[in-house]
Protein backbone atom coordinates (compact mmCIF):
# COMPACT_ATOMS: atom_id res chain seq x y z
CA UNK A 1 0.00 0.00 0.00
CA UNK A 2 1.48 3.51 -1.09
CA UNK A 3 1.88 5.89 1.99
CA UNK A 4 1.13 9.61 0.96
CA UNK A 5 2.73 11.46 3.45
CA UNK A 6 5.02 13.56 1.65
CA UNK A 7 4.59 16.80 3.82
CA UNK A 8 4.38 15.09 7.14
CA UNK A 9 8.21 13.67 6.68
CA UNK A 10 9.17 17.03 5.13
CA UNK A 11 12.79 17.23 3.83
CA UNK A 12 14.08 14.07 5.37
CA UNK A 13 11.96 11.96 2.95
CA UNK A 14 12.51 12.86 -0.93
CA UNK A 15 15.40 11.06 -2.78
CA UNK A 16 17.73 12.68 -5.68
CA UNK A 17 18.19 10.46 -8.84
CA UNK A 18 21.96 10.06 -9.23
CA UNK A 19 24.27 7.56 -9.37
CA UNK A 20 25.18 4.39 -11.47
CA UNK A 21 24.71 1.84 -9.15
CA UNK A 22 21.78 -0.97 -8.89
CA UNK A 23 18.58 0.04 -10.29
CA UNK A 24 15.63 -0.84 -8.10
CA UNK A 25 12.88 1.25 -9.69
CA UNK A 26 12.56 3.60 -13.03
CA UNK A 27 10.06 6.42 -13.00
CA UNK A 28 9.72 7.04 -17.26
CA UNK A 29 13.26 7.79 -17.92
CA UNK A 30 14.52 8.55 -14.33
CA UNK A 31 16.63 6.08 -12.63
CA UNK A 32 16.28 5.07 -8.92
CA UNK A 33 19.26 3.55 -7.54
CA UNK A 34 19.64 0.96 -4.60
CA UNK A 35 22.12 3.61 -3.18
CA UNK A 36 19.57 6.72 -3.30
CA UNK A 37 17.36 3.98 -1.90
CA UNK A 38 18.99 3.41 1.42
CA UNK A 39 20.04 6.78 2.22
CA UNK A 40 16.27 7.77 1.97
CA UNK A 41 15.67 4.66 3.94
CA UNK A 42 18.86 5.54 6.41
CA UNK A 43 16.96 8.93 6.93
CA UNK A 44 13.47 7.37 7.43
CA UNK A 45 15.17 4.70 10.17
CA UNK A 46 17.22 7.46 11.97
CA UNK A 47 14.11 10.07 12.60
CA UNK A 48 11.80 7.29 13.32
CA UNK A 49 9.27 7.22 10.75
CA UNK A 50 10.19 3.26 10.54
CA UNK A 51 11.30 0.56 11.61
CA UNK A 52 14.51 -1.24 9.99
CA UNK A 53 13.49 -3.89 7.47
CA UNK A 54 17.08 -5.94 7.83
CA UNK A 55 18.46 -4.71 4.53
CA UNK A 56 15.61 -5.84 2.78
CA UNK A 57 13.26 -3.27 0.03
CA UNK A 58 10.80 -2.04 2.14
CA UNK A 59 7.73 -1.80 -0.32
CA UNK A 60 6.60 1.19 1.45
CA UNK A 61 9.77 3.31 1.43
CA UNK A 62 9.71 2.34 -2.67
CA UNK A 63 6.65 3.27 -3.14
CA UNK A 64 7.09 6.28 -1.40
CA UNK A 65 10.10 7.32 -3.32
CA UNK A 66 8.25 6.60 -6.73
CA UNK A 67 5.29 9.04 -5.47
CA UNK A 68 7.97 11.66 -4.79
CA UNK A 69 9.68 11.61 -8.40
CA UNK A 70 6.37 10.94 -10.19
CA UNK A 71 5.09 14.40 -7.99
CA UNK A 72 8.97 15.92 -9.27
CA UNK A 73 8.27 15.35 -13.06
CA UNK A 74 4.75 16.39 -13.15
CA UNK A 75 5.65 19.76 -10.92
CA UNK A 76 8.83 20.36 -13.12
CA UNK A 77 6.57 19.91 -16.44
CA UNK A 78 4.27 22.22 -14.45
CA UNK A 79 7.27 25.10 -14.23
CA UNK A 80 6.99 24.75 -10.27
CA UNK A 81 10.46 26.55 -8.89
CA UNK A 82 11.44 27.54 -5.36
CA UNK A 83 13.38 30.47 -4.60
CA UNK A 84 17.14 30.10 -3.69
CA UNK A 85 16.18 32.28 -0.69
CA UNK A 86 13.94 29.12 0.26
CA UNK A 87 15.89 26.79 -0.33
CA UNK A 88 19.13 27.97 1.91
CA UNK A 89 16.21 29.10 4.90
CA UNK A 90 15.34 25.36 5.26
CA UNK A 91 18.76 24.02 4.79
CA UNK A 92 19.85 25.82 7.24
CA UNK A 93 17.18 24.72 9.63
CA UNK A 94 17.65 21.03 8.96
CA UNK A 95 21.62 21.52 8.86
CA UNK A 96 21.12 23.50 12.53
CA UNK A 97 18.62 20.32 13.64
CA UNK A 98 21.32 17.76 12.79
CA UNK A 99 24.52 20.07 14.06
CA UNK A 100 22.95 19.72 17.54
CA UNK A 101 22.15 16.53 17.98
CA UNK A 102 25.51 14.67 17.96
CA UNK A 103 23.50 11.01 17.69
CA UNK A 104 21.31 11.78 14.42
CA UNK A 105 24.42 13.63 13.13
CA UNK A 106 27.00 10.51 13.57
CA UNK A 107 23.81 8.29 12.01
CA UNK A 108 23.72 10.56 9.01
CA UNK A 109 27.48 10.23 8.16
CA UNK A 110 27.54 7.02 8.76
CA UNK A 111 24.89 6.57 6.08
CA UNK A 112 27.00 8.16 3.80
CA UNK A 113 24.14 11.30 3.85
CA UNK A 114 26.32 14.39 3.70
CA UNK A 115 25.50 18.01 3.40
CA UNK A 116 25.01 18.32 -0.67
CA UNK A 117 22.49 15.42 -0.36
CA UNK A 118 20.57 16.54 2.25
CA UNK A 119 20.59 20.01 0.28
CA UNK A 120 19.18 18.80 -2.93
CA UNK A 121 16.65 16.82 -0.94
CA UNK A 122 15.66 20.36 0.82
CA UNK A 123 14.96 21.48 -2.74
CA UNK A 124 13.01 18.69 -4.10
CA UNK A 125 10.77 18.92 -1.24
CA UNK A 126 9.92 22.32 -1.51
CA UNK A 127 8.81 21.49 -4.88
CA UNK A 128 6.93 18.80 -4.27
CA UNK A 129 4.90 20.57 -1.74
CA UNK A 130 4.28 23.20 -3.79
CA UNK A 131 2.68 21.26 -5.99
CA UNK A 132 0.43 19.46 -3.69
CA UNK A 133 -0.58 22.47 -2.19
CA UNK A 134 -1.48 23.93 -5.60
CA UNK A 135 -3.74 21.05 -6.60
CA UNK A 136 -5.71 21.15 -3.90
CA UNK A 137 -5.92 24.72 -2.84
CA UNK A 138 -9.38 25.31 -5.04
CA UNK A 139 -10.62 21.79 -4.07
CA UNK A 140 -13.67 22.41 -2.22
CA UNK A 141 -14.54 19.69 0.81
CA UNK A 142 -18.31 20.12 2.02
CA UNK A 143 -19.85 19.21 5.18
CA UNK A 144 -21.97 16.41 3.54
CA UNK A 145 -18.20 14.71 2.26
CA UNK A 146 -17.07 14.89 5.45
CA UNK A 147 -20.36 13.94 7.51
CA UNK A 148 -20.52 10.82 4.83
CA UNK A 149 -16.60 9.87 5.62
CA UNK A 150 -17.57 10.26 9.18
CA UNK A 151 -19.78 7.06 9.29
CA UNK A 152 -18.26 5.39 6.91
CA UNK A 153 -15.03 5.42 8.80
CA UNK A 154 -16.00 5.38 12.59
CA UNK A 155 -12.87 2.70 13.04
CA UNK A 156 -10.68 5.81 12.43
CA UNK A 157 -11.73 8.23 15.35
CA UNK A 158 -11.15 4.92 17.90
CA UNK A 159 -8.68 6.40 19.80
CA UNK A 160 -6.36 5.17 22.24
CA UNK A 161 -4.48 6.56 24.85
CA UNK A 162 -2.42 6.42 27.97
CA UNK A 163 -2.34 8.33 31.07
CA UNK A 164 1.12 8.12 32.41
CA UNK A 165 3.75 9.95 34.70
CA UNK A 166 7.69 10.60 33.39
CA UNK A 167 11.03 11.40 34.84
CA UNK A 168 12.86 13.60 31.93
CA UNK A 169 16.52 13.42 32.47
CA UNK A 170 17.58 15.97 29.45
CA UNK A 171 20.18 15.43 27.11
CA UNK A 172 20.59 19.08 26.07
CA UNK A 173 22.01 22.20 27.92
CA UNK A 174 20.64 25.54 27.91
CA UNK A 175 20.68 26.38 24.18
CA UNK A 176 18.75 23.35 23.62
CA UNK A 177 21.97 21.32 21.98
CA UNK A 178 22.79 18.19 22.69
CA UNK A 179 25.61 18.01 25.65
CA UNK A 180 28.90 16.18 24.86
CA UNK A 181 29.42 12.25 24.90
CA UNK A 182 30.74 12.53 28.53
CA UNK A 183 28.07 14.38 29.79
CA UNK A 184 25.15 12.42 28.44
CA UNK A 185 26.76 9.37 29.86
CA UNK A 186 26.95 11.03 33.44
CA UNK A 187 23.50 11.99 32.76
CA UNK A 188 22.32 8.52 31.62
CA UNK A 189 24.21 6.85 35.20
CA UNK A 190 22.26 9.59 36.75
CA UNK A 191 18.91 8.33 35.05
CA UNK A 192 19.36 4.52 35.70
CA UNK A 193 19.95 4.99 39.49
CA UNK A 194 16.39 6.73 39.54
CA UNK A 195 14.84 4.07 37.89
CA UNK A 196 16.80 1.38 40.31
CA UNK A 197 15.52 3.61 43.30
CA UNK A 198 12.03 3.11 41.87
CA UNK A 199 12.37 -0.45 41.42
CA UNK A 200 13.46 -0.66 44.69
CA UNK A 201 9.55 1.10 45.32
CA UNK A 202 10.90 4.47 46.05
CA UNK A 203 7.61 6.67 45.09
CA UNK A 204 7.80 7.77 41.25
CA UNK A 205 5.72 11.00 42.20
CA UNK A 206 8.42 12.39 44.82
CA UNK A 207 11.23 11.31 42.66
CA UNK A 208 9.51 12.98 39.62
CA UNK A 209 9.62 16.56 41.81
CA UNK A 210 13.16 15.94 42.82
CA UNK A 211 14.97 15.64 39.99
CA UNK A 212 12.81 15.77 36.51
CA UNK A 213 14.02 18.20 33.96
CA UNK A 214 10.37 18.63 32.61
CA UNK A 215 9.80 20.98 35.46
CA UNK A 216 5.86 21.35 34.03
CA UNK A 217 5.09 17.43 34.76
CA UNK A 218 7.82 17.11 37.45
CA UNK A 219 5.86 19.56 39.45
CA UNK A 220 2.82 17.22 39.37
CA UNK A 221 4.67 14.10 40.07
CA UNK A 222 5.28 13.68 36.76
CA UNK A 223 1.69 13.35 35.68
CA UNK A 224 1.30 14.11 31.94
CA UNK A 225 -2.36 13.69 31.43
CA UNK A 226 -4.00 11.45 28.68
CA UNK A 227 -2.50 11.48 25.33
CA UNK A 228 -2.58 9.59 22.24
CA UNK A 229 -0.05 7.54 19.87
CA UNK A 230 0.08 10.86 17.52
CA UNK A 231 0.55 13.34 20.61
CA UNK A 232 4.08 13.60 21.68
CA UNK A 233 7.07 12.17 20.31
CA UNK A 234 7.24 8.96 18.05
CA UNK A 235 10.33 7.64 19.55
CA UNK A 236 8.37 8.40 23.03
CA UNK A 237 5.02 6.51 22.24
CA UNK A 238 6.63 3.58 20.36
CA UNK A 239 8.09 2.28 23.74
CA UNK A 240 5.29 3.66 25.97
CA UNK A 241 2.39 2.27 24.81
CA UNK A 242 3.60 -1.03 25.01
CA UNK A 243 3.95 -0.48 28.68
CA UNK A 244 0.65 -2.56 30.71
CA UNK A 245 -0.94 -0.30 33.06
CA UNK A 246 0.81 0.49 36.27
CA UNK A 247 4.13 -0.86 35.01
CA UNK A 248 7.27 1.22 34.68
CA UNK A 249 9.82 1.70 31.83
CA UNK A 250 13.47 0.96 31.47
CA UNK A 251 14.83 3.89 30.25
CA UNK A 252 13.64 5.42 26.89
CA UNK A 253 16.06 7.48 25.16
CA UNK A 254 14.67 10.38 22.53
CA UNK A 255 16.78 13.56 21.52
CA UNK A 256 15.09 14.98 24.56
CA UNK A 257 16.96 12.81 26.69
CA UNK A 258 16.27 10.00 29.00
CA UNK A 259 12.88 8.87 30.10
CA UNK A 260 11.76 6.92 32.92
CA UNK A 261 7.68 6.24 32.14
CA UNK A 262 4.60 5.16 34.69
CA UNK A 263 1.56 4.04 32.75
CA UNK A 264 -1.13 5.14 35.39
CA UNK A 265 -4.80 4.40 32.92
CA UNK A 266 -5.56 3.22 29.57
CA UNK A 267 -8.41 4.07 27.80
CA UNK A 268 -10.66 4.00 24.74
CA UNK A 269 -12.27 6.81 23.16
CA UNK A 270 -14.24 7.85 19.70
CA UNK A 271 -13.48 11.41 18.52
CA UNK A 272 -16.54 13.08 17.51
CA UNK A 273 -17.65 14.63 14.47
CA UNK A 274 -17.33 17.99 15.66
CA UNK A 275 -13.67 17.32 16.86
CA UNK A 276 -12.88 15.47 13.59
CA UNK A 277 -13.81 17.83 10.86
CA UNK A 278 -10.33 19.39 9.91
CA UNK A 279 -9.15 15.83 10.39
CA UNK A 280 -11.41 14.35 7.95
CA UNK A 281 -10.95 17.30 5.23
CA UNK A 282 -7.53 16.82 5.51
CA UNK A 283 -8.08 12.77 4.97
CA UNK A 284 -10.05 13.64 1.40
CA UNK A 285 -7.61 16.23 0.48
CA UNK A 286 -4.64 13.28 0.88
CA UNK A 287 -7.08 10.78 -0.95
CA UNK A 288 -7.53 13.16 -3.88
CA UNK A 289 -4.41 13.38 -4.09
CA UNK A 290 -3.46 10.36 -4.16
CA UNK A 291 -5.53 9.44 -6.71
CA UNK A 292 -4.20 12.49 -8.78
CA UNK A 293 -0.58 10.53 -8.42
CA UNK A 294 -2.30 6.84 -8.80
CA UNK A 295 -3.05 8.78 -12.71
CA UNK A 296 0.22 9.94 -13.04
CA UNK A 297 1.69 7.02 -12.52
CA UNK A 298 -1.18 5.23 -14.99
CA UNK A 299 -0.10 7.68 -17.72
CA UNK A 300 3.62 7.03 -16.83
CA UNK A 301 6.13 4.42 -17.04
CA UNK A 302 6.53 2.99 -14.10
CA UNK A 303 9.10 -0.20 -13.63
CA UNK A 304 10.22 -1.89 -10.61
CA UNK A 305 13.33 -4.45 -11.06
Amino acid sequence: MRKIVIIALSVLICINIVGCNKTVAKVNDVQITKDEYEKVASLLYITGYMEKNNGKIDDDILSLIIDNEVAYQDAKKQGIKVENREVEGKFEDLKSTVANNISYKEKLESSGINEDFLKSQVEKDLIVSKYKENFIKDIKISDDEIKLYYENHKDEFIVDEVRASQILISTLDENNNEVSKEEKEKRKVKAQTILDKINNNENFDILAKENSDDKKSGNNGGDLGYFSKNDKNVEFTKAVFKLEKNQVSNLIETSYGYHIVKVTDKRTSTKTLEDSKDDIKNKILNQKYSDHIDSLYKNGKIIIT
